[in-house]
Formats: C-alpha cells, sequence, structure tokens
C-alpha cells in the first residue's frame, strides 16, 4: 500500500501533468505522420517547424525541472 501510495505523490503527478500536453499534441500529430509522403511541401514545413518548436518546449521545461 505505500509503493502506491509513493507513486501517488504530488512529486510523480506534477511530472505527469507536465508531460501530459507533449503526449496530446503527439498523438494528434499522428495523422500527418502518416500521410506525411502526401502533404504538400508547405504543409511538411509547418510540421516540422511545430516539431522544432515542441523540443524547445520540452528542452526548457527539462531545464526548468533541473533547476529546481
Amino acid at each position: 500500500m505505500q509503493q502506491f501510495l509513493e507513486l501517488v505523490s504530488p512529486k510523480y503527478l506534477l511530472a505527469a501533468l507536465r508531460i501530459l500536453p507533449l503526449i496530446i499534441v503527439v498523438v494528434l500529430l499522428a495523422p500527418a505522420w502518416t500521410f506525411w509522403i502526401f502533404l504538400p511541401e508547405g504543409r511538411q514545413k509547418r510540421v516540422i517547424d511545430l516539431m522544432k518548436q515542441l523540443i524547445e518546449w520540452t528542452k526548457a521545461t527539462r531545464d526548468e525541472t533541473s533547476s529546481a
């Protein structure tokens, strides 16, 4: 029982909540990756730009976590 309570601690819940938006975005982008070869070049560039922004956001949240 104590192990379960440790898993539900606020520390782990906050870490999960921080990653949740990223997981949602990746799942919503799945159709774009599935039909990547059929996308026009402009849309491919937009998807790549979005992924670059997500990578930067993820790096920024990781830096905040390690400095706290």
